[in-house]
C-alpha cells in the first residue's frame, strides 16, 4: 500500500479541519481530489482478495453459481417449493447481502486495518472507508455475471430493466459506506465495535430479503407489510426485477424511504468520520 501511495500524484496534505457541519461535502471533495489514489487502493484490494488463487477472479461467479447448485437442491428437490425461480432468487439475494455485509465489515475495519499507512503520512483518512466499499462493490458487480447463466437457464428477456442491476449493487455500497463512516472511528476506540457489526450483518440476512422476496411478503399480511420498511428491501428487489425484464414493483414511499436512509446515514456519518477521526487514530 506504501507504493500505492508514494507512485500517487493527486495526495494531498491536508492543514486545517473544517467544521463538521461541513463534513458531508468536505469528504466529497477529498474523495474527489484523491480519486486516483481510491482507485489504486480499490484494485489493491480486489487483487489482494485473490491473491495466491488459480482460479483468480472467475470466483466472483463460481462462489455464486455453486452456491445456486446448493439452493436448487435444498428448496426445489428436498422441499418441493413449487417457485423453480426461488433458488435464482436467493442468490441473488446472497450477492447483493453479501456487497452490503461485507463492504459494511471492510469499512469498519478500514482504519485500525491500516495502522502503518495513518502513523506513516498524513492524508485524508475518509479514503479508507470508501476504497474497502469500493473494492466489495466492485467484486460484487463481477459476481453479478451469474446473471448471465439466470437468463438463459429460465429464458427471460434482456431488456433495458436490467440496467437496476448495477443501481441495486450501487444503492447496497451506499447504504453500507454510510454506516461504515460512523463505524470506523468508533472501531478504532472500541474494539467490541467490529463483533458487533459482525454480528447485525449476519442477523441482517435473515431480516432482509435475502431468503424471501417483496411479493412473499407481500402476501403476509400487516407483518410483511412492515418487514418491507427495510432500507435493503429496495436493492435486493431492484437486482431481482431487472433480471426479470420488469419495472421495480414497490409502492413509492418504500423506494423514497430506502434512498433517504441513504443519504441520512451520508450525512450522520460524515459528521461522526469527521468529529472523532482524529481521537480514533490516537487510540491505534
Amino acid at each position: 500500500m506504501e507504493d500505492s501511495i508514494a507512485r500517487t500524484p493527486v495526495l494531498r496534505r491536508i492543514g486545517h479541519k473544517s467544521s463538521s457541519l461541513f463534513a458531508p461535502v468536505s469528504i466529497i471533495k477529498e474523495i474527489f481530489q484523491n480519486r486516483f489514489l481510491v482507485q489504486n487502493l480499490v484494485r489493491r484490494e480486489v487483487r489482494g482478495q485473490y491473491r495466491n488463487s488459480s482460479l483468480g477472479y472467475s470466483w466472483t461467479v463460481i462462489e455464486p453459481a455453486l452456491l445456486a447448485i446448493v439452493y436448487w437442491f435444498l428448496f426445489i428437490m428436498l422441499s418441493g417449493n413449487p417457485d423453480e425461480m426461488y433458488a435464482a432468487w436467493v442468490v441473488i439475494g446472497v450477492v447483493v447481502w453479501g456487497c452490503f455485509a461485507k463492504s459494511l465489515n471492510s469499512a469498519t475495519n478500514s482504519l485500525a486495518g491500516n495502522i502503518r499507512i495513518i502513523h506513516l503520512v498524513y492524508f485524508p483518512r475518509s479514503i479508507f472507508p470508501i476504497s474497502s466499499v469500493g473494492a466489495n462493490v466492485s467484486i460484487s458487480l463481477m459476481s453479478c455475471m451469474i446473471i448471465i447463466p439466470i437468463l438463459l437457464i429460465y429464458e427471460l428477456p434482456i431488456s433495458i430493466h436490467l440496467i437496476w442491476v448495477p443501481i441495486g449493487i450501487l444503492m447496497a455500497g451506499a447504504m453500507a459506506f454510510g454506516l461504515g463512516l460512523i463505524m470506523a472511528p468508533l472501531n478504532c476506540i472500541q474494539g467490541d465495535i467490529r463483533h458487533i457489526v459482525r454480528f447485525l450483518t449476519r442477523a441482517g440476512f435473515f431480516l432482509s430479503p435475502v431468503m424471501w422476496t417483496a411479493e412473499m411478503a407481500k402476501e403476509r399480511g400487516t407483518w410483511g407489510e412492515l418487514a418491507l420498511w427495510n432500507p435493503m428491501v429496495t436493492p435486493i428487489t431492484m437486482v431481482r426485477h431487472g433480471i426479470e425484464g420488469k419495472a421495480v414493483d414497490l409502492p413509492i414511499e418504500i423506494v423514497g424511504s430506502s434512498i433517504a436512509s441513504i443519504i441520512l446515514l451520508y450525512l450522520i456519518g460524515s459528521i461522526v468520520f469527521s468529529r472523532y477521526e482524529r481521537m480514533a487514530v490516537k487510540y491505534l
